[in-house]
């Protein structure tokens, strides 16, 4: 059966940022369609850090068959093996990729060759999914930190079309840089997504629209002449429940 490409982009929240299994997470599951469905993490964005590998078990173990890809480490229980990635990534149901430095990620990925796996384990259906880092790498742009001084646009694998930033209105200076980089073109039309909103893509065009805290939510800022505008971003909206 032919599954359609779809992509879930979490501007931030879930299991790493809420301490538990939260309703993005429950709606992860969902999405993939299967009773206990097969779901890789990869943490690269962290260094494959093995506190962020606990807390992936710890919440997705039980409900699911919970495996980890990590280039940084010597294969072991529930990992991937480092020659045989690519195959095996088109067997799950489910990609997840960690928080981080997107940076870093994306040439630690080039390296190994995970870049194109992931691209291909997109165009055979696999969900892919992600928070922060893991939201941004899917885009031809994400605003990011990884530079370590500040916010500045980075090139990414180029599956999703425009720009992406996550952690939209967290309070700190990440929106103004962002309207500013839009402005002088350094950014493209770009999602900006809040922390506890997330959009699913299908086919590279957005369908659904979540928000698990009220107020959250995600919007396209776009250049207009000198100034820079919100649209809103296609497709139904869905408010998840609580834990």
């Amino acid at each position: 059966m032919t599954r359609t490409p779809r992509i879930l982009a979490i501007g931030g929240g879930g299991f790493l940022m809420e301490g538990r299994f939260s309703s993005i997470d429950r709606e992860l599951l969902r999405l993939t369609g299967r009773d206990r469905p097969r779901v890789c993490l990869i943490p690269t964005p962290a260094g494959d850090a093995e506190e962020l590998i606990q807390r992936f078990h710890a919440a997705y173990g039980e409900r699911c068959e919970a495996w980890q890809l990590t280039p940084f480490r010597k294969p072991g229980p529930r990992a991937l093996g480092l020659r045989s990635f690519a195959d095996e990534l088109l067997g799950f149901d489910a990609v997840f990729v960690s928080g981080g430095n997107t940076r870093s990620a994306l040439g630690v990925w080039r390296e190994w060759g995970i870049d194109e796996a992931l691209r291909a384990a997109h165009r055979a259906g696999v969900l892919l999914a992600g928070m922060s880092a893991g939201a941004l790498c899917w885009f031809e742009a994400g605003f990011t930190d990884s530079f370590g001084d500040g916010y500045a646009p980075l090139q990414g694998l180029g599956v999703l079309e425009g720009g992406c930033s996550a952690h939209h209105r967290d309070g700190s200076e990440r929106t103004a840089c962002l309207i500013q980089a839009i402005r002088s073109g350094e950014m493209p039309r770009t999602l900006a997504i809040d922390d506890f909103a997330a959009v699913l893509f299908e086919s590279g065009r957005p369908r659904v629209n979540y928000s698990w805290v009220p107020g959250a939510a995600a919007r396209y800022l776009v250049r207009a002449g000198d100034v820079v505008r919100e649209e809103p971003v296609e497709g139904a909206r869905k408010v998840l429940a609580g834990p």
